[in-house]
């Protein structure tokens, strides 16, 4: 993803964290206070890893040290004011926006995965549906359960630790599947996307982001052009195999393409999809624009891209599909505009 905090996007140090209770009493769903203070996360396509072991973690050990050595990051992305942080809370409200225009009916089943700290869990909850949340981090699932139980939720809300590779459901159980700021760190959308589409009724829906190759801003800065990035993997490998660089988790993005072709392959027929998330623009690394400047400047493009300009439309930060799996013909009038 794009980088963050300051012209050299570092995180901000030495700030002390806010207690537990109390970022839960400020935090209200989908309402956004004001700074994010959590340290240890980094935006330059790795995520920082807590240090060098004795021995060769899994990818899967290495995302779950990244995510619990960020918690509180988590949870107050979603008060930051900078643009980075109102990307994210874009998404969560266009997400949410999408979750509207299905029409589920109350009390229907939905699932989750990848609940974090549970905010856009508590605010789905809030629609009148039952929410099962999982995530492979018994620390975010422990923050979920206090998030809903103290939005008065948790008669409505199931969350339990769980991997996306192996979903511990029945089949054909809910009528919608939400997966959010996920995809990023899959190797591979395979597994991932067969299990959802068995979890999945037919006719079932699927609300999926992904992080776009191509986005705006990286492409207009040398240091982050993505034509760059075959030859920062290879010589990333190197490092890596002669000991000069520590194996991260890492984030993955996508082409828009290869991300519709991997739904269809799946079984999904997409409905409609959009990109946004101009920003924060840089050069060579450098901040371009104060936070201000840099949200009006994405405020302008983003009403372009949603009213479909050529190459805006599609050069987003970030890409939300709405998709239902196939085998039924029953309509939706989505919220998103096709690409």
């Amino acid at each position: 993803m794009a980088t963050t905090n300051r012209e050299s996007f570092e995180p901000r140090r030495n700030i002390p964290r806010v207690p537990r209770t109390e970022q839960l009493s400020r935090l209200k769903v989908l309402r956004w206070p004001s700074t994010c203070k959590a340290r240890r996360v980094s935006f330059d396509g790795t995520g920082c890893s807590a240090g060098a072991t004795s021995h060769r973690p899994s990818y899967d050990a290495l995302v779950q040290q990244h995510f619990r050595s960020t918690l509180p990051y988590w949870e107050q992305i979603y008060a930051d004011r900078t643009v980075y942080g109102r990307i994210y809370q874009e998404r969560a409200r266009r997400a949410l926006a999408c979750v509207d225009s299905i029409g589920l009916s109350s009390g229907s089943p939905v699932l989750e995965i990848g609940c974090g700290p549970g905010v856009v869990t508590t605010a789905i909850a809030r629609k009148g549906v039952r929410v099962w949340a999982i995530d492979n981090l018994q620390e975010m699932v422990e923050r979920t359960r206090a998030m809903t139980r103290g939005a008065g939720l948790g008669s409505r809300v199931f969350a339990q630790v769980a991997h996306i590779d192996n979903v511990p459901f029945a089949d054909a159980t809910f009528d919608l599947v939400v997966l959010i700021g996920v995809s990023e760190w899959l190797v591979s959308l395979t597994q991932p996307l067969r299990e959802i589409f068995r979890v999945l009724k037919p006719g079932g829906h699927l609300i999926i982001s992904a992080d776009n190759n191509w986005p705006l801003h990286q492409i207009l800065d040398p240091v982050f052009n993505p034509a760059l990035k075959p030859l920062k993997s290879r010589i990333g490998r190197i490092l890596r195999a002669t000991g000069r660089r520590t194996r991260r988790a890492r984030f993955h993005a996508y082409s828009l393409g290869r991300f519709d072709n991997d739904l269809a392959n799946a079984g999904f027929d997409k409905i409609a999809g959009q990109t946004f998330g101009f920003g924060p623009f840089t050069l060579c690394n450098r901040r371009l624009l104060n936070e201000q400047a840099g949200w009006k400047l994405h405020l302008r493009l983003q009403e372009l891209a949603d009213k479909g300009v050529p190459l805006l439309r599609s050069a987003g930060l970030v890409y939300l599909v709405l998709a239902r799996k196939r085998q039924s013909t029953r309509r939706v009038t989505s919220l998103l505009a096709p690409l």
